[in-house]
């Protein structure tokens, strides 16, 4: 059982380096395109179910790919959301002097709290469809910190309509392991 976990398509707030988290901000023009061009990419291939995160961008994101695919549109689960940045949402990445904007604020959903919702998720899914390649639309930190969690490095920042499989695995840490596109198992060997 495969889960490829796909990033949801540009919006105006990625297009301007702000923090969206749980604000429910829509694809732009670009991210429409995106999304068709992921569906047509993915087409003959092996993908049998779609889920997504409750936003509007992934979930529009997951529309328009099960569309290309024939796919049922997606079934939506909360804990594929974003990370909430709380109070910081809106504001920009990257501060005028080029550094990041701090996450260290008490308004900020714990990184712990994400990992736990959404390998919650994951397992769900494995456990609902062990039949089935699900496709789980959602979002550029979730994915990085699920990877984070598979990999012995830091995962990289997750672009807009980037693919990341996932393989189920009960001897691997959280029971998953990372495959690359060919299907060659990325960590741990």
């Amino acid at each position: 059982m495969r889960i490829g976990l796909i990033r949801h398509g540009e919006t105006d707030w990625n297009a301007q380096m702000k923090l969206q988290g749980a604000t429910d901000i829509p694809l732009n023009e670009r991210g429409l395109e995106q999304a068709a061009d992921a569906g047509r990419l993915l087409r003959g291939s092996d993908w049998t179910r779609m889920v997504a995160s409750p936003l509007v961008r992934a979930r529009n994101t997951g529309e328009v790919i099960a569309a290309e695919l024939g796919l049922a549109e997606p079934e939506l689960i909360p804990s594929l959301a974003e990370r909430s940045f709380g109070e910081l949402e809106g504001q920009h990445v990257y501060r005028p002097d080029g550094s990041r904007t701090s996450l260290e604020h008490p308004s900020v959903e714990p990184v712990d709290a994400v990992v736990t919702r959404v390998f919650e998720a994951l397992h769900d899914i494995a456990d609902r469809y062990p039949n089935d390649n699900v496709l789980a639309l959602s979002h550029g930190t979730v994915i990085r910190f699920t990877l984070d969690q598979l990999l012995a490095w830091q995962a990289p920042h997750i672009s807009n309509v980037a693919l990341s499989v996932l393989e189920t695995d009960p001897a691997a840490p959280r029971g998953f392991v990372v495959r690359s596109a060919n299907g060659y198992q990325i960590y741990p060997q």
